[in-house]
């Protein structure tokens, strides 16, 4: 049992709701690591951005989390992991409205030139990668990719808006995405395999800089003004960003659940006008 501990460790609460959805395989050698050590040193990685060869020593040895870490991603422990916590989090707020809406978004990164693909957004004058994601009306993650900041939002949707499948989207009605999805091939590939509309919200003629556009602050504040390099340093690393932001939303639903537009563009109140 470690003796020091680190903020980015889970709680006892947390852990009672992880612990039930991580793997056990009968027969073998009795198991000498602890998980829960386990699990603390991969949000400790990915909470500090450290490389595995700096993780502290009262941890796991480096092998050992890495070897679980990355059974856990090919598995899909993290995203049972992460689908569990959103459950939760969704039941607590409401447990009988469906979410009919959802928001896509990206955003570039400077990263270094280790792990996946790399490229450069002109516009945003980054290089490195770019982080595409889809929310519900909570801001709860429900698709993830990864790819080169020089992939286009519009062309990389189609992939994106695949990865819903499986997810709890059965009941959403309308996606909306700003501008750089207008893009006519994907209006085509959504018209053929989504149940949903997707419903461009454009800026205000003669805006400038940020604009709080209606129906997208949701997404816009689940990518956060500054990421970490090494959130994205490694494309592998998604599927535990995913969790950790929905074992953040479990834990103290008031910080990551609020009234947001698309709550009331769902219950009906009055509302901006989209243009």
């Amino acid at each position: 049992m470690r003796q020091h501990k680190y903020p980015s460790d889970v709680t006892d609460e947390q852990w009672a709701l992880i612990e039930p959805l991580i793997p056990v395989y009968p027969g073998g050698r009795p198991r000498k690591t602890d998980v829960r050590d386990v699990v603390d040193a991969v949000f400790y990685i990915l909470r500090t951005g450290c490389q595995w060869r700096y993780l502290p020593k009262d941890f796991p040895p480096k092998s050992t989390v890495w070897r679980s870490f990355d059974e856990w991603r090919h598995n899909g422990t993290l995203d049972e992991i992460h689908d569990a916590l959103r459950r939760k989090v969704r039941t607590q707020e409401k447990p009988y409205a469906p979410r009919t809406t959802a928001s896509v978004d990206s955003q570039s990164v400077d990263t270094t030139s280790g792990g996946a693909q790399r490229g450069r957004d002109n516009a945003k004058n980054v290089d490195g990668r770019k982080r595409h994601i889809v929310v519900d009306s909570l801001g709860l993650l429900l698709a993830v990719l990864v790819t080169a900041a020089s992939v286009d939002d519009g062309a990389a949707a189609a992939e994106l808006f695949a990865r819903l499948e499986g997810q709890p989207v059965s009941k959403v009605r309308r996606v909306f995405a700003d501008s750089k999805y207008h893009n006519y091939a994907l209006h085509e590939w959504v018209e053929g395999n989504a149940a949903w509309d997707l419903v461009i919200v454009r800026r205000p003629e003669g805006e400038t800089g940020w604009v709080d556009l209606p129906l997208r602050w949701t997404v816009e504040r689940v990518l956060p003004a500054r990421v970490q390099k090494t959130d994205l340093a490694h494309g592998h690393r998604a599927g535990a960003l995913s969790v950790r932001r929905a074992r953040a939303a479990a834990e103290s639903p008031a910080r990551g659940v609020g009234r947001t537009a698309a709550e009331l563009y769902e219950s009906g109140e009055p509302r901006r006008r989209l243009t």
